[in-house]
């Protein structure tokens, strides 16, 4: 009897060891990378890599030839979809839209339309994905595309048309959508121009043209270039990333339907830094709301904030970016590694996290012709 509840324990533990392990296993992310493919040494298209999440390992896979500068994306619902947008100007700007093969993660094209405004760099989703948006940046106005059942984008059906101009005569002689975010609520549409200094705000009506919000936009800092937004949490903090000024501006509001109020703006870089020809490039916030990350495309740094209880941000440190011009970087789905893309240098640099934050070279460097953006999918 004793042998048979040793051979019953023995199995049992056997079998635990074997649950471990198992869980153990790396998980493996599909990670797409858009690129500049007319830009001189540029891109051949959508680059296909595999992610593991447990060694940070970035294995490539293919690429999909034939698509001019699909420089953002994003996926589509259930992350069976793909879309670019074609950043092109002379009014060829563009959007695509891809089935993606799973597991192998090859992209199958299902629809392209025109965006009627020169290069598109940014685009998003309604919640319910029945509607696309981009962002022109020099056509001055944003797009709204009708989805239709897989992903399919119809012709827009409507434009919104930014006017004015900024007080910087090199950069802001007229309007410069930069970036379309559904905001947390998930029924205004929000959108930071760099050329006016305005975050515009839409109430989304479907496919429809969406309505100007009450009040329709919120002010930054004049000649700051406001670039990317992230919202905190709790609804209650807005945080904007401004390009030409390099720094953090934050809003609050004691409640989700409260108005905002402009509070301070931080630099992304320590006082006495050189910031000779520095702009801001991307803004992430961790899941927790603890953090926020920004790059500086000429300091070629990663900025890092601590978010206090008032929600202010705290400069903690600045950490070099593995190369030249960090137009964009991404946490990966584990929160254990920060990927940088290093457009001049043509190169992809992962560092890891730590704890309070701060970042450590992963020593993975690989390089990929004028990455721009990238996703991850998951494999099944």
């Amino acid at each position: 009897m004793n042998k048979f509840f040793k051979r019953i324990t023995m199995a049992f533990f056997a079998t635990a060891s074997l649950l471990a392990a198992s869980t153990a296993v790396a998980q493996e992310y599909l990670m797409y990378v858009g690129t500049y493919t007319t830009w001189k040494e540029g891109g051949k298209g959508i680059y296909l890599y595999r992610f593991d999440t447990q060694t940070g390992r970035i294995t490539y896979v293919d690429v999909t030839k034939g698509i001019k500068n699909p420089s953002f994306l994003i996926t589509g619902p259930g992350a069976r979809y793909l879309f670019a947008v074609n950043e092109l100007g002379n009014r060829q700007g563009g959007v695509s839209s891809f089935y993606i093969n799973r597991p192998d993660g090859h992209l199958t094209l299902i629809s392209s339309q025109p965006t009627d405004g020169d290069d598109p760099c940014h685009l998003c989703l309604s919640p319910d994905g029945s509607t696309l948006f981009t962002a022109n940046y020099s056509g001055g106005n944003v797009t709204v595309f009708p989805v239709t059942e897989g992903s399919r984008i119809e012709p827009h059906s409507a434009i919104l048309k930014h006017e004015g101009r900024g007080p910087d005569a090199s950069r802001q002689l007229g309007p410069h959508p930069h970036e379309v975010v559904i905001g947390p609520s998930g029924d205004l549409l929000y959108v930071p121009d760099l050329g006016l200094d305005k975050i515009f705000r839409y109430r989304l009506r479907g496919s429809e043209k969406p309505d100007p919000a009450d009040p329709p936009s919120l002010s930054t800092p004049p000649g700051g270039g406001p670039r990317h937004l992230v919202f905190s949490p709790d609804q209650k903090h807005l945080y904007v990333l401004l390009e030409m000024g390099y720094a953090l501006v934050h809003f609050s509001r004691p409640g989700p339907k409260s108005p905002w109020t402009q509070q301070e703006t931080v630099s992304l870089l320590p006082a006495g830094a050189d910031a000779t020809g520095n702009t801001g490039g991307e803004l992430v916030m961790t899941p927790d709301g603890k953090y926020i990350y920004a790059s500086n495309r000429g300091h070629n740094s990663i900025s890092l904030f601590s978010i206090d209880k008032a929600g202010k941000p705290v400069l903690r440190g600045n950490w070099p970016c593995g190369g030249k011009t960090p137009r964009f970087f991404t946490l990966d789905p584990s929160g254990k590694f920060l990927l940088v893309l290093n457009q001049d240098t043509s190169n992809m640099a992962l560092f890891r996290r730590n704890q309070d934050g701060s970042l450590e070279p992963a020593g993975v460097d690989i390089f990929v012709p004028k990455p721009v953006c990238a996703v991850f999918v998951p494999v099944k």
